[in-house]
């Protein structure tokens, strides 16, 4: 169930943009270019799990190197672009928030992972993994922005708190997988092969993105106002 549950919701947050996209009435072009981008990045990290590149955990830490950073820089570029910053105008705030309440599936499947003796418990919401609360907080922030009830700096605060958990998080990992000798050879291994290699590929890339264009709505914001 948690296998199908990684594919599943990477799945849902790839069509979350597609929906955006419908949103805005962007151009056919856009709804290619998206899927296309995806499936090359899917090409990629596939290519780069089964190479075993990753499987050499001495440092430099190679998935955060070859994946993470990768995939930041992208969504840095991309949402900076002319183009989608026109885009980004036509979504309201709390659709963007809402869609961050993914992150409580996506601790639900971390547990899930650990109890199948995959990711170690300090990465879970049992150990030093606080994002789950970004997802709930989410659907709550989204409500109270929805009914007008919310300032923008109090939004910039949430999504800027939300990524130092997010760091967090992403420290757990790290630190878990490069900087620690408690974890057995399998473990490791199973996080570099898919599907569980979508997590730091796909999901958190989302979570980031999501994120970036949040506060890159608010700036817009204040710049018009």
């Amino acid at each position: 169930m948690v296998l199908i549950g990684f594919y599943l919701l990477s799945a849902i947050m790839f069509f979350t943009v597609f929906m955006l996209f419908k949103l805005t009435n962007a151009p056919q072009k856009f709804y290619i270019r998206y899927g296309l981008g995806f499936l090359l990045w899917l090409l990629y990290v596939t290519f780069i799990s089964a190479s075993g590149i990753l499987s050499n955990f001495s440092l430099p830490p190679r998935m955060p190197l070859l994946i993470v950073i990768p995939a930041i820089v992208f969504i840095i570029y991309i949402t900076s672009t002319d183009v989608f910053k026109k885009l980004m105008q036509h979504i309201p705030l709390h659709v963007i928030i809402y869609i961050q309440s993914f992150r409580i599936g996506v601790e639900i499947l971390i547990y899930g992972a650990f109890i199948n003796g995959v990711f170690p418990e300090r990465a879970t919401f049992e150990g030093i993994n606080y994002d789950i609360l970004v997802g709930i907080s989410a659907l709550i922030v989204a409500f109270i922005v929805q009914k007008n009830k919310i300032g923008t700096q109090a939004i910039f605060i949430w999504n800027v708190v939300s990524l130092a958990i997010l760091t967090v998080t992403v420290y757990a990992f790290i630190s878990s997988y490069y900087f620690s000798d408690f974890l057995e050879a399998n473990q490791k291994l199973a996080f570099i092969k898919m599907p569980y290699i979508l997590l730091p590929s796909v999901l958190l890339p989302f979570a980031i993105f999501y994120h970036v264009v949040s506060i890159r709505q608010l700036v817009f914001k204040l710049i018009r106002s």
